[in-house]
């Protein structure tokens, strides 16, 4: 249980430090080019957050009275989707691209991210306490 809260605390925190690099990359769309660092650091933030939900779902696959493996697989395909649109989303932004469409997916993918993280985490919690009070 330690591990399912460590990781949440991890996917918050890093999942708003992201967004707030991103939101200032959106408003000043020169600036990753200008400070490489920080657009390391926003890619580094985003990486921490996928292995965060990846430990959740790891954890969500291995609770006592049988997690959900469709929970387990989903935290993988969400990190991954998040992962690929990430690394390759500065390559699809050639001429005549939408960049506002692929901001837009990147966004949304990383609010899906700390989203299901939350669920399973939330779901985690709920059968500790069902069992617990089963228990007693």
């Amino acid at each position: 249980m330690r591990i399912v809260t460590i990781s949440q605390m991890v996917l918050r925190a890093a999942f708003l430090l992201a967004l707030i690099l991103g939101i200032i990359f959106w408003v000043n769309p020169g600036l990753p080019a200008q400070n490489e660092g920080l657009k390391g650091v926003h890619m580094l933030l985003g990486i921490i957050v996928v292995l965060s939900l990846w430990i959740i779902g790891l954890a969500q696959g291995f609770v006592k009275g049988g997690g959900s493996f469709g929970l387990a697989l989903g935290t993988f395909i969400v990190g991954l989707a998040v992962a690929i649109v990430g690394l390759w989303q500065e390559s699809w932004k050639g001429e005549g691209a939408n960049i506002l469409l692929i901001n837009i997916i990147h966004l949304l993918l990383g609010l899906c991210a700390v989203g299901f993280g939350e669920m399973i985490v939330g779901r985690i919690k709920r059968r500790a306490r069902a069992q617990a009070s089963a228990s007693a």
